[in-house]
């Protein structure tokens, strides 16, 4: 099953992992993700809010509130991504696709 968002999610430092251990991975991130974001631009906006706020950028109340649900749906996305994976190193490198 794929599941499709608007972001480019990978698995990082993740060396010497079953390709396909890795992929399932990715995907239970994309699908913990896309329950807190069922609307893409909503996902889209989160993310733009907290990357300006990650830069040092200065954001309105609004843009703190989406950046604040951009972090609180990555926290449980990369918790679902990880279950069952034993790399302490790697992370979910997540860009706009």
């Amino acid at each position: 099953m794929e599941v499709s968002t608007p972001i480019a999610i990978s698995l990082q430092d993740c060396h010497g992992i079953d390709p396909a251990l890795k992929q399932r991975a990715e995907m239970r991130f994309a699908r913990e993700i896309g329950k807190f974001f069922p609307d893409e631009q909503d996902m889209l906006n989160s993310l733009s809010a907290f990357t300006d706020a990650a830069e040092g950028g200065e954001i309105s109340a609004q843009q703190e509130v989406l950046a604040r649900a951009w972090l609180k749906a990555f926290d449980k996305a990369r918790q679902a991504g990880f279950q069952g994976i034993g790399v302490e190193e790697a992370y979910f490198d997540v860009r706009l696709g």
